[in-house]
C-alpha cells in the first residue's frame, strides 16, 4: 500500500512540475522575442547544468538516478534560474549559480520539500552579492541591447572567448527610478508570466493569494513613497516582479501553509522589494525580499496560529478559561 501511496505520489509531483514548466513558457517566449537570442541560449545552460548537477548529486547520496529525475524538479529549477539571472552572465557563473541551487540549498536541506530557502533565489543571491561588479547593467524595455546580439556574439560572452562590451551608456537602474517612465515600452513577459500564473491558480497548484498581496503592498508602499497611482501600478511590470509573484513566491515549500500566512507572506516580499528599490543598492531587490520573506515562514506560521487561536484555549503556562 505505501509503494502504491508513493508512485501516485510521485506521478502527482511530476504532473506539477510538467504544469509548471509549460506555464513558464509563454512567459519566457515573450521576453526572448524583446530582449533576444540570449535568453534561449541561457535557458539551454541553465536546464543543462540543472540536470547534470542533480544527476551527479543524486548519485552521490545514494539514490535512484532515474527515479530522482523523473520527477521533473530539474526542470522547473532550470526554467526559472535561467529568468532570475541576469542576462549575457558567463557560463562559468551560471555553473555556480545551479550549483548553489542545487547543492547547497535543495540537496543540502535533505533533497525537495526540505528547504528552507527557494533554491533558484540562493544561486541569484550568490552571484548578486559576490559578482555585481562583473554584471552587465540588465537590458530595459526601453533600451533592449541584447536583441542586436547574435547567437555566435552571445556564446562568445558566455564562454568568455571575446572582450566584454562596452556598455556605460546603460545603467541598471528600473525605468520608474530613471524618471522614464512611459506606456509605450511594455513589459510583454509579463503578460505571459500572468497568464502562466493565472492557469496554475485555477488549477490550484499555486495559491494566488500570495502575488495578489505582493502586488497591493508594492503599489501602495510605492505612493507612499511620493509615486503616483499610474507610476505604482506600473512600477509592478518592472525587472522580473511578475515572473517572482506568480512562480518564485508562490513555491509551496518555502511558503506558510495557511491563507492569512501566504498574504502576510506575500506582502512581506513586496514591501521589502520597494524598500530595495527606492533605498538600497541594487535596482530590483527581489531575490534578498524573497529569501528574507522565506527566513520569516516559521515566525509568520506562529503568529497567525496565535492570531486564530480561540481566546478561551488552554495556553501553557496558564489556566483554561471556560467558554461563557
Amino acid at each position: 500500500m505505501s509503494l502504491i501511496l508513493r508512485s501516485t505520489a510521485h506521478r502527482q509531483l511530476r504532473t506539477i512540475m510538467l504544469l509548471v514548466s509549460l506555464c513558464l513558457l509563454p512567459g519566457t517566449a515573450l521576453y526572448a522575442w524583446q530582449f533576444g537570442i540570449v535568453v534561449w541560449l541561457q535557458t539551454f545552460w541553465c536546464v543543462l547544468l540543472a540536470l547534470g548537477f542533480e544527476a551527479g548529486l543524486l548519485r552521490l547520496r545514494g539514490r535512484n538516478v532515474r527515479e530522482g529525475l523523473s520527477d521533473l524538479s530539474w526542470l522547473v529549477l532550470g526554467l526559472i534560474l535561467a529568468r532570475a539571472l541576469p542576462l549575457l552572465v558567463p557560463l562559468w557563473m551560471i555553473a555556480l549559480a545551479s550549483f548553489a541551487a542545487l547543492a547547497l540549498c535543495k540537496h543540502g536541506s535533505g533533497g525537495l520539500g526540505r528547504n528552507r530557502l527557494n533554491p533558484a533565489m540562493v544561486g541569484l543571491g550568490i552571484i548578486a552579492i559576490c559578482f555585481y561588479q562583473q554584471l552587465y547593467p540588465a537590458p530595459s524595455n526601453y533600451a533592449p541591447w541584447t536583441l542586436t546580439l547574435d547567437a555566435k556574439a552571445v556564446l562568445l560572452q558566455q564562454l568568455q572567448l571575446a572582450p566584454r562590451l562596452d556598455l556605460d551608456a546603460f545603467a541598471g537602474a528600473t525605468q520608474l527610478a530613471k524618471n522614464q517612465f512611459t506606456l509605450i515600452t511594455p513589459n510583454l513577459s509579463g503578460y505571459g508570466y500572468i497568464a502562466g500564473g493565472l492557469l496554475l491558480a485555477a488549477l490550484r497548484v499555486i495559491r494566488i493569494e500570495i502575488p495578489l498581496a505582493m502586488l497591493a503592498s508594492t503599489a501602495l508602499l510605492c505612493m507612499a513613497a511620493g509615486h503616483s497611482l499610474q507610476e505604482s501600478l506600473y512600477s509592478l511590470s518592472l525587472g522580473g516582479y511578475l515572473f517572482t509573484a506568480f512562480f518564485i513566491a508562490t513555491d509551496p515549500v518555502t511558503s506558510p501553509d495557511t491563507r492569512a500566512g501566504r498574504i502576510l507572506f506575500g506582502a512581506a516580499i513586496g514591501a521589502l522589494t520597494e524598500l530595495i528599490r527606492e533605498f538600497g543598492l541594487y535596482a530590483d531587490g527581489l531575490c534578498f525580499a524573497v529569501l528574507a520573506a522565506n527566513l520569516l515562514v516559521p515566525q509568520i506560521d506562529r503568529l497567525v496560529l496565535r492570531i486564530q487561536r480561540p481566546w478561551y484555549v488552554r495556553t501553557p503556562g496558564t489556566e483554561s478559561v471556560r467558554k461563557e
